[in-house]
């Protein structure tokens, strides 16, 4: 089947097809949106930092259990969305979660000196962001034609680093416009008056995160359920009409298509809940399954979030003033951009393994260098008795920094950031999906709370000796791609049962 499915995808489609790939292209756009609201989320936490420590007088252990709290929910909604799509929907995960990002984002506005508040709405926030960006690539993947299957679950991605942009720029021109805070005040703690309101720059930046929750509600509103989960509710002909408009319906092929969804449904026997994971002695998961928990971790054990959450950080030991490195950072997201549109184009035609091996090890090569130049270069001495390398008196080093962390994102947005989530959207056979789903994403998510929590205490003890343990964790995610993940290029849904035990 997936030989046919490759030559049909050289040669032009007929017209009804075409009709049905431009609908399910709009269909995972409008999916992929949880991205942009991871994205966008993530840029404001850049923005709030420096005024949360001024407003709350948290110290670095405080500030990364903050900030990695919102993840630490995050995994619990991952955890719950998957096996509560396959009751309710994958399409009821993203409107609650649509409402879910509009509620928080504007609660945490309004947080005064509470560090309490500030927990209470990101735990609603984290809920969010695990739920909808765990259950976006599977309801992608369940609606999208196999051959273009990874490039729609990657747009996901691309969508978030849009987020990331806009939020940046956002926060770029809010701390331009601000005056100058009275005393040591940050700048992000700089007071504005927008639309008939006063509020301080980091409110403006969280306040606009609603936008995209607005968005992504409205548009949810308008796309159809997954079609595998309508068979396996007994709802057929709403199925049909979905599959007729998202993969084009040619001499019958859509009732051809609805038996083998129906057939590769069934054989979980008397099994509920998260048993349908284990192989068929019951008393160990299936190895598709631990493999799909390795990417999840792997994904994130690598270290990504450290620039994403701390990225103005980073940039400011580089000796970057706050909105320089605020500045700095939309260079990375700009990276970021490419590196995506590239994993687009080309991981449907070159497939996930080849991209993975080539992410690992330009991954590996950055973080040895950037861990190298940290290590080696000069160190200076802050007022708590801690030290942190001198770049900023060495231009050089700096740049040579910059180039290094500028190949480890190149490197993970093009292929790491997409394609773990496009493999767990689309490896595992149709009647374990949710409950899959559910653990490898809640992994995802501890691993990336793990990573967020741990980086200020560990870049405060040794950033240099903090990217060679990155670099130890993509020299394993080489050898466990090569040795373990399958490739699933062109592969329908119901042909994942061979990777079944």
């Amino acid at each position: 089947m997936s030989e046919v499915n490759a030559r049909k995808s050289r040669s032009a489609p007929p017209p009804e097809i075409a009709k049905a790939r431009r609908y399910s292209v709009m269909v995972a756009a409008v999916a992929s949106i949880s991205g942009l609201m991871f994205g966008w989320d993530s840029m404001a936490l850049n923005v709030v930092k420096k005024a949360l420590v001024y407003h709350t007088g948290a110290g670095n252990g405080m500030l990364g259990f903050a900030i990695a709290f919102g993840v630490l929910t995050a995994a619990l909604g991952a955890f719950i969305a998957g096996r509560l799509s396959d009751r309710i929907g994958r399409r009821a995960i993203m409107l609650t979660a649509a409402v879910l990002f509009i509620i928080s984002s504007i609660g945490t506005v309004f947080i005064g000196d509470s560090m309490g508040m500030f927990l209470f709405w990101r735990f609603f926030s984290g809920l969010a962001m695990g739920s909808a960006m765990t259950i976006a690539p599977a309801y992608i993947s369940e609606v999208a034609p196999a051959d273009l299957r990874g490039t729609l679950v990657s747009l996901r991605q691309f969508m978030l680093i849009i987020g990331l942009f806009i939020c940046g720029l956002l926060g770029d021109h809010l701390l331009a416009i601000a005056p100058t805070p009275e005393g040591d005040a940050p700048q992000s703690t700089a007071m504005l008056s927008l639309l008939g309101f006063n509020l301080e720059v980091w409110q403006w930046a969280f306040l606009s995160v609603c936008i995209g929750g607005i968005v992504y509600l409205v548009t949810t509103l308008l796309v159809p359920e997954s079609p595998r989960y309508l068979i396996a509710k007994g709802r057929d002909e709403e199925a049909r009409a979905v599959l007729v408009k998202t993969v084009g319906d040619v001499d019958g092929s859509v009732d051809v298509r609805i038996e083998e969804i129906r057939k590769s449904l069934s054989g979980n026997g008397d099994r509920r809940g998260f048993r349908v994971l284990l192989d068929k002695s019951g008393r160990r998961l299936q190895k598709i399954v631990w493999i799909g928990v390795g990417l999840a971790a792997l994904q994130q054990l690598v270290g990504i979030n450290a620039i994403f959450y701390y990225s103005t950080t980073i940039f400011s030991t580089l000796g970057f003033g706050e909105q320089a490195a605020l500045q700095q950072t939309l260079i990375l997201t700009g990276v970021k951009v490419l590196a995506i549109i590239m994993g687009m184009i080309l991981i449907d035609r070159i497939g996930r393994r080849p991209l993975l091996i080539f992410g690992s090890a330009s991954m590996l090569i950055a973080l040895i260098a950037t861990a190298v130049i940290m290590l080696s270069a000069p160190k200076v001495t802050g007022a708590d008795g801690s030290t942190t390398p001198d770049l900023a008196s060495h231009p050089a080093l700096a740049i040579i920094a910059l180039i290094a962390l500028c190949l480890y994102v190149f490197s993970y947005a093009g292929t790491w950031g997409p394609i773990m989530w496009v493999l767990i959207g689309e490896m595992f056979p149709n009647r374990i999906r949710g409950a899959a789903v559910s653990v490898s994403g809640g992994v995802e998510w501890a691993s990336n709370f793990l990573v967020t929590l741990t980086f200020p205490v560990l870049a405060a003890w040794s950033i240099g000796t903090t990217y060679a343990i990155y670099a130890c964790v993509a020299a394993f995610s080489l050898i466990f791609v090569i040795k373990l993940v399958p490739e699933t290029k062109n592969l329908e849904l119901e042909e994942m049962d061979n990777f079944s035990d």
